[in-house]
């Protein structure tokens, strides 16, 4: 059953200095936590160990399509209302941390596609569909197939898999109230794991990622893509 709405705010660190930035963001939890009116929230800074199979994280580097952070507010369907105050709550509070001009702003309907336990680590994507598929054939291969597929890859490490299904209109809204232009997404996808070890194990067989990247194929824009594999830090 479909209970709460996630707000997700992507935004990078000024220079791409990931150890300031996470000082930062660690300083303001509580007060991130006061703005979300006591909606569950999640914050991550993003996690560039070479391990992942990247080089050492270098300041001043980013790849094309990486975000350096997110905070998740998980709103209730019956305080969906409330959003556009946490937004100004908000707002003040992530502007003075992140990189001007790197904000995005979404939100939408959340589905838990696997039952939720809590994990230290988080992969957060957001992305546009295929310009060949309506939104609502998106939507319905996203819920319906892609998670049929994927889940049974990632195996048990996986501790939880929610899908945002962006609502276009609110999504506008609010990102005009945070003063950035609409991103135009029509996904946020979270999926969680117990730490690094686990998340490398499950996705350690290339011949099963495979085949989910290849259900991906005509119904994801790969190249609209901003992501990162995140610490949860608050």
């Amino acid at each position: 059953m479909q209970t709460h709405w996630r707000l997700a705010l992507m935004f990078n660190a000024p220079g791409a200095d990931l150890v300031p930035f996470a000082a930062a963001l660690r300083a303001g939890v509580e007060a991130i936590r006061h703005a979300a009116d006591g909606c569950p929230v999640r914050i991550g800074v993003a996690d560039r160990h070479p391990d992942l199979g990247g080089k050492e994280p270098v300041v001043g580097a980013r790849e094309a399509g990486e975000t350096d952070g997110a905070v998740e507010v998980s709103i209730p369907n019956a305080r969906v209302r409330d959003l556009d105050a946490i937004c100004a709550a908000l707002r003040p509070l992530v502007e003075e941390i992140a990189e001007g001009g790197s904000m995005q702003v979404m939100t939408g309907p959340m589905f838990h596609m696997v039952p939720v336990r809590a994990g230290g680590l988080f992969l957060s994507l957001a992305f546009r569909r295929d310009p060949g598929t309506t939104n609502a054939q998106f939507r319905q291969w996203w819920h319906d197939q892609h998670s049929g597929i994927a889940i049974p890859v990632l195996g048990e490490g996986l501790l939880a898999y929610d899908q945002v299904h962006v609502d276009h209109d609110m999504s506008r809204r609010l990102a005009g109230a945070f003063g950035v232009p609409d991103a135009e997404y029509d996904a946020y996808d979270n999926l969680t794991w117990e730490d690094r070890d686990a998340y490398l194990h499950s996705i350690s067989d290339p011949v099963a990622m495979a085949t989910v990247l290849a259900d991906e194929q005509g119904r994801i824009d790969h190249a609209s893509m901003r992501h990162a594999l995140m610490v949860d830090i608050g």
